[in-house]
């Protein structure tokens, strides 16, 4: 069953980047007669991975991302979310800064792109590996004016390490399974022909913290 899910959340990506960059969340088109308390249960049925603050009441601000945009559906960005995730840690560890500036928001990509630019100056290459996503859900949504804002709680485990020049692991371990919980927030301005979701925001969610951090918070 994950790995259906996890081939959906890959074409479905495939399909966005054509189109939508981060927002894979919405890489399908439009939706006629678009129910959000409807789609959000579905996106639950469909994936136990996805999950609401409160299942059986869709959050308010979901209510009116989706009246001011018609193409929205919970489901599809979440799926979307969930292969976001994966990529931006990925383009992290390899330094792939033009994925990353596809996928975040400036002020966030500037903060990623300085994180780079030391590594690279001490001659460091970061190895992350996502060993399991065990949660992905919609902590928060919001409209304000145009802006909509998305807020997901992500709960994972993965390793990460920084090695030097020769291969030796100068901080954290790439063998260790640890666990980290952040809160990303995804934007969009639902009135821009850009239907991109891009991250706008990335915050411990309890206080979690690896030696060598998979991805820079941008909140202290």
């Amino acid at each position: 069953m994950y790995e259906v899910i996890l081939y959906a959340a890959i074409a479905t990506i495939v399909c966005v980047m054509l189109y939508s960059v981060l927002g894979k969340s919405v890489g399908q088109g439009p939706e006629s007669g678009f129910d959000a308390e409807k789609a959000i249960k579905d996106s639950g049925a469909r994936n136990k991975v996805v999950q609401l603050n409160t299942p059986n009441t869709p959050p308010t601000g979901l209510e009116a991302i989706a009246a001011a945009d018609s193409n929205f559906s919970p489901a599809y960005f979440m799926d979307g979310a969930k292969a976001a995730y994966s990529m931006i840690l990925e383009a992290f560890a390899a330094g792939d800064r033009e994925q990353l500036e596809s996928l975040l928001t400036p002020d966030v990509y500037k903060i990623y792109a300085e994180a780079i630019d030391a590594r690279e100056a001490d001659n460091l290459t970061q190895v992350t590996d996502l060993g399991r996503l065990r949660k992905a859900m919609i902590k928060e949504a919001s409209l304000d004016g145009k802006m909509a804002r998305i807020e997901v709680l992500y709960e994972s485990e993965l390793t990460s390490a920084l090695m030097d020049k020769d291969g030796n692991v100068v901080q954290g371990d790439p063998d260790i399974l640890s666990s980290i919980s952040e809160v990303w927030t995804f934007e969009r301005n639902v009135k821009s022909s850009d239907i991109n979701w891009r991250l706008s925001d990335v915050s411990p969610s309890d206080g979690d913290a690896l030696e060598a951090d998979p991805t820079p918070d941008t909140k202290k």
